[in-house]
C-alpha cells in the first residue's frame, strides 16, 4: 500500500492507505473495555494514529483449543476495519457493516477483507471485532451476585460498534443515515438481536441475515446454569470479581471447553441470553416485541448442519436424531411436536433437514415471516452444493468475501470462474443493491404474509413459492433450541 489517506475521527486523526482503488484504515479502536466491563468511549490521541494493519482477535477458544497468545490476539481488541472506495463521490455512500460468525466462541473481522466489496458495490465496509466466549457471553454477573458486570458484553461491543460508526463514518466518506447491519452465522443471530434492541435502532436502516435468528442462544435459566458451571470448575465464590478479572485469560478460555462437554446439553459453552434488558426476557417475548423497522434480506444454506458434522468433538449443535427429537418435544405442544418429527423420515437426510432446519432454517425463516408482516422482507435459501459437502453452512461466504487460492477453490468446490463466478456477482449484485436502495435486485419478488417466494441460489438460480411448505407449516412459526427450556403455549 501506498500513499496516507487521513481521516478526522472524533478521537483524533487516523492514517490508513490506499491500493487498487480502496481506501482502507484497519485496527481502528471504536472502544475501550476492561476485562468485564461495558464497552466506553476510547481515549482520544494527539498528532495522526496509524491504521495500516489489523489490530488484535479477541481472545477466543473452540473445544481444547485457545488463541490468546501473542500480536496477534489481545483484550485490548474492540477495533474495526474500513473500506472506501478511492474515486470520489457526489453523495455520501451507504455503509455494510459486518459481523463475523464463529459460534459466538471465536472469528474476527481480520477474516474478511471488505475492500473488493467496496469497490464494487461502491459502498463503505466496516468489520468489528467484538468479545466472544466466556469474556463476551457468560452470565456472571447474574450467577456470582456480581451487578458490576453487564450482561451481553459481545452484543454491547456491537451497539458500541454502530454508535462509533454514526458518529464517525462521515469523516470517511460515510452517510451515517445508511448503514446496514449484516453478518453469518453467530453474525446473523447477532443482528436479529440487534433488531430486538431498541438502543440500536437508531444506528441502522437495513439489516442481512445469513443463517441464523433468535433461538441458538440461551433463556436466563440455561445461562445461569452455564455460569455456574465455569464457577465451580474456576472454584469462583460470590462476588469473586478480582479473580476473574486477574486469572490467565488462556485459564478462562480453557474452561470453556470443559464446560461444554460437562453441561450435558448439546449447545455452546458461552452465548448471548435473553436478559430482559438488553434484549426481550425470553424467546416467547422476543416473538413479540417491537423490532426495529427496517428492510430485511434473509436466508440460510440448505445443507447447513453439514460443516458440524465435519468438526469433531462434542457437539456444539444438536445432530443426532434422538437430541433433535427431544429438543422438539421438550417446548411444544405434543401434537405439534409429533407433526414437526413426521416432516422428516428417519433417515439420514431426514436428520440433516431436521438439524439445518432446526438449529438454521426454520428460525431464519420464522423471522422472515414475522418481520415481512410490517417491514418489506425478502428471503433466500442458498443450494449450491459443493462435491463433497452439500450447501454446508459458511459456503456461502466463500462466493461473497475474497477467499483465494487453493483454500477458496477448496471451500467453493471448485476455481472461481465460469459458474461459480456467475453465481458469486449475482449473489453480490443483490446485496450491493440492497445497501444501496433498500432493495435487492428486481427480480427478487418480496416475501410477504401468506405468499413465500424464495431465491434458490445455484448455478442456476430458481425463484420457488413456499420450497419447504409443509415443513414451514408444522413448525407454525415456532423455534426451538438446545439452550431454550422454557415451553411454548
Amino acid at each position: 500500500m501506498s500513499e496516507a489517506i487521513i481521516a478526522e475521527t472524533q478521537q483524533g486523526k487516523l492514517a490508513g492507505a490506499s491500493a487498487n482503488g480502496v481506501r482502507a484504515w484497519l485496527g481502528v479502536p471504536y472502544a475501550k473495555a476492561g476485562r468485564f466491563e461495558a464497552p466506553a468511549t476510547p481515549p482520544a490521541w494527539n498528532g495522526v494514529r496509524q491504521a495500516t494493519s489489523m489490530g488484535a482477535q479477541c481472545p477466543q477458544g473452540m473445544g481444547k483449543r485457545t488463541m490468546a497468545d501473542g500480536p496477534a490476539y489481545g483484550e485490548d481488541c474492540l477495533v474495526l476495519n474500513i473500506w472506501a472506495p478511492e474515486k470520489p463521490s457526489a453523495a455520501p455512500r451507504p455503509v455494510l457493516f459486518w459481523i463475523h460468525g464463529g459460534a459466538f466462541l471465536a472469528g474476527s473481522a481480520n477474516q474478511y477483507n471488505g475492500a473488493e466489496l467496496a469497490k464494487r458495490g461502491d459502498m463503505i465496509v466496516v468489520g468489528i471485532n467484538y468479545r466472544v466466549g466466556a469474556l463476551g457471553f457468560v452470565n456472571f454477573g447474574e450467577a456470582l451476585g456480581l451487578p458490576a458486570i453487564p450482561s451481553n458484553l459481545g452484543l454491547r461491543d456491537q451497539l458500541a460498534a454502530l454508535r462509533w460508526v454514526h458518529d464517525n463514518i462521515a469523516g470517511f466518506g460515510g452517510d451515517p443515515a445508511r448503514v446496514t447491519i449484516c453478518g453469518q452465522s453467530a453474525g446473523s443471530m447477532s443482528v436479529s438481536l440487534l433488531m430486538l434492541a431498541q438502543e440500536a435502532w437508531p444506528y441502522f436502516n437495513g439489516a442481512i441475515m445469513q443463517s441464523g435468528a433468535v433461538s441458538l442462544i440461551h433463556d436466563r435459566a440455561m445461562s445461569l446454569k452455564v455460569a455456574r458451571r465455569y464457577a465451580d470448575l474456576l472454584d469462583l465464590n460470590q462476588g469473586g470479581l478480582e479473580k476473574l478479572k486477574s486469572m490467565p485469560v488462556k485459564q478462562l478460555l480453557a474452561t470453556q471447553g470443559q464446560v461444554q462437554s460437562s453441561i450435558g446439553e448439546a449447545t455452546i459453552p458461552a452465548a448471548p441470553w435473553y436478559d430482559g434488558d438488553l434484549l426481550p426476557g425470553s424467546l416467547l417475548e422476543a416473538h413479540t416485541a417491537p423490532v426495529a423497522q427496517t428492510p430485511l434480506i434473509a436466508g440460510f444454506t440448505r445443507d447447513e448442519i453439514r460443516t458440524f458434522e465435519f468438526l469433531g468433538g462434542p457437539e456444539i449443535l444438536p445432530m443426532k436424531r434422538a437430541s433433535l427429537e427431544r429438543i422438539v418435544r421438550a417446548p411444544l405442544p405434543s401434537s405439534q411436536a409429533e407433526a414437526v418429527l413426521a416432516a422428516y423420515p428417519a433417515t439420514k437426510a431426514g436428520q440433516r433437514a431436521l438439524a439445518t432446519d432446526l438449529n438454521f432454517g426454520m428460525p431464519t425463516r420464522n423471522f422472515a415471516e414475522r418481520h415481512a408482516r410490517q417491514q418489506p422482507s425478502w428471503f433466500y435459501r442458498f443450494d449450491y452444493a459443493h462435491p463433497i459437502a452439500g450447501a454446508f453452512h459458511g459456503l456461502d461466504l466463500a462466493f461473497i468475501w475474497p477467499i483465494k487460492g487453493l483454500i477458496g477453490a477448496a471451500l467453493r468446490g471448485g476455481p472461481n470462474s465460469g459458474v461459480r463466478r456467475a453465481l458469486a456477482e449475482r449473489l453480490q449484485d443483490h446485496l450491493i443493491h440492497f445497501v444501496q436502495h433498500g432493495r435487492p435486485m428486481a427480480d427478487w419478488p418480496r416475501y410477504d404474509a401468506g405468499q413465500y417466494p424464495t431465491l434458490l441460489f445455484n448455478k442456476q438460480d430458481r425463484l420457488v413459492d413456499d420450497p419447504e411448505a409443509d415443513r414451514r407449516r408444522a413448525w407454525q412459526g415456532k423455534d426451538v433450541g438446545p439452550g431454550i427450556t422454557a415451553a411454548f403455549d
